[in-house]
């Protein structure tokens, strides 16, 4: 199968104790001898610390800084194991930690300390296919969120702050995942811009959970404006920034040889994974759908991949809505810019097909920056003016679209097919800035000009899906029960 051109992280070597893995030649970080007696270093300063490809099993911590030791355990005052981090060509170090227990919170200091600091720690993921032992795994999903330094509004930490209070007022539960649906760094996706927009406004939550990206319009340059096919045409109006590949695919370290679960995709632009009874499968609706070979070899990998899932709950995640009437509209491909939208008809044409056979139960993009969220749907692939709610949705008796509320929750194995064949589609770009909307598409159930973010909340029977504002409070849901 033929993959879009992806180019790997050449590592430094660092440590005589490093080992080759078969990520395309990456060498990984490798634990010391264990004892607490190697950890007496003292905590280091860093410019981004952020978690990456946390399994049952493994996980990886990427920071920026001097220090190249970790060292990590589940006591955070008795630091047990130091690994030594393996640095990337782009300044990042990455210390790989392997043979981790499942469910279980581990403590970690950067620079090699006996103790962690305070706020400082990563819990691993369950067993594929069960539950934490709290019986929820707690996601939150922000799209468009990248404003901050680039002379647009900078809401993305209203947007945050929203996101505290609500979990605060409910729990104060810690995140499992956090998802981000592209556009994550305005206007072009540079390193510096990252910087600003990411690991500046995010690194109390960073440091402790995931981040799973998916790669936007804005990810390769040109002001978003790009419609290239390939990740080696990057290109920003910044002096400062020399790059010609897409730092997005530098900065982040995502699977490619299904190393936290799924089908090996062989490229950092799309990817899946497993965590406990959630499958996540990553799309990249903006570079790799542009070109007919590099289209189908994701959607191959995408059948693969969905065929080989187990799990109770999937969900799929991208950049371009299919049906969204925000500051884009999914009827108008943008045939003056040549073409930047055409990826939402390709999404909506080629791909949601492939959901609703496979079983996928909700899917999330941004680029809109609105909140917009679907019927239960299955069938609609073309403009919104072929939308037939009776046939299209989930209907009651009388013939109308259910909406996922009180009486009206939906089941994952439809009463009206008698198989999982239908899908929630969310558009939830208004993580960093609002635009007003275009009107009102008649696929969607629920349609916002509000600031805001989603969190997803699942569990063995039930997945709940919530928009949560900038105040705090929920302005849409619904529900899906197996």
């Amino acid at each position: 199968m033929n993959h879009p051109q992806t180019r790997y992280r050449h590592l430094a070597l660092v440590t005589l104790a490093a080992l080759f893995t078969a990520c395309g030649g990456k060498i990984e970080s490798t634990p010391a001898d264990a004892g607490a007696s190697s950890c007496t270093g003292s905590e280091a300063t860093t410019e981004r610390l952020f978690l990456q490809q946390v399994s049952s099993t493994r996980a990886i911590v990427k920071w920026r800084g001097p220090a190249d030791t970790l060292c990590f355990g589940t006591a955070q005052a008795a630091l047990g194991q130091q690994v030594v981090a393996a640095t990337t060509e782009t300044g990042h170090k990455e210390a790989v930690l392997t043979g981790l227990s499942p469910d279980t919170q581990y403590f970690y200091s950067v620079g090699g300390a006996p103790a962690a600091p305070t706020g400082q720690y990563f819990s691993t993921a369950p067993v594929t296919g069960e539950l934490p032992a709290d019986g929820n795994t707690h996601i939150w999903i922000i799209g468009d969120s990248g404003t901050v330094g680039s002379g647009l509004p900078p809401e993305a930490p209203n947007v945050r702050d929203g996101f505290l209070a609500y979990n605060a007022a409910n729990g104060n539960e810690n995140l499992d995942l956090f998802l981000m649906l592209g556009d994550n760094a305005y206007l072009e996706g540079t390193d510096k811009q990252y910087q600003e927009a990411v690991f500046d406004v995010y690194p109390d939550l960073l440091n402790k959970v995931a981040l799973w990206p998916t790669i936007g319009n804005h990810e390769m340059g040109s002001f978003g404006i790009s419609t290239s096919a390939d990740i080696n045409s990057y290109t920003t109006n910044d002096p400062d920034e020399t790059a010609t590949y897409m730092p997005y695919l530098d900065i982040f370290t995502l699977p490619t040889q299904g190393e936290a679960g799924g089908v090996a995709s062989g490229t950092e632009q799309y990817y899946s994974f497993d965590h406990g009874n959630i499958h996540i499968v990553c799309l990249d609706s903006q570079v790799a759908i542009r070109d007919d070979t590099n289209r189908e070899a994701m959607k191959s990998w995408l059948v693969q991949d969905l065929s080989a899932n187990t799990a109770d709950w999937t969900i799929v995640i991208y950049h371009h809505p299919p049906y969204t009437k925000g500051s884009h509209d999914s009827d108008d491909p943008r045939d003056d810019l040549g073409g930047i939208d055409q990826p939402i008809f390709d999404i909506r044409e080629q791909f949601i097909p492939l959901f609703e056979q496979h079983g996928v139960d909700i899917a999330y993009a941004g680029h809109s920056h609105s909140y917009e969220r679907s019927w239960y749907l299955n069938g609609h692939y073309g403009l919104s003016t072929t939308f037939d709610a009776a046939t299209m949705s989930e209907v009651d008796g009388l013939g109308q679209s259910l909406n996922g509320q009180d009486g009206q929750i939906y089941q994952q194995i439809s009463p009206g097919s008698g198989v999982d064949d239908k899908v929630v589609y969310t558009v939830a770009g208004s993580s960093g800035y609002l635009s007003h909307m275009k009107g009102v598409h008649p696929a969607n159930a629920a349609s916002l000009e509000s600031l805001g973010s989603v969190v997803v909340d699942v569990n063995a029977t039930t997945l709940t899906a919530r928009f949560i504002n900038q105040a705090g409070t929920v302005g849409d849901w619904f529900r899906i029960t197996r």
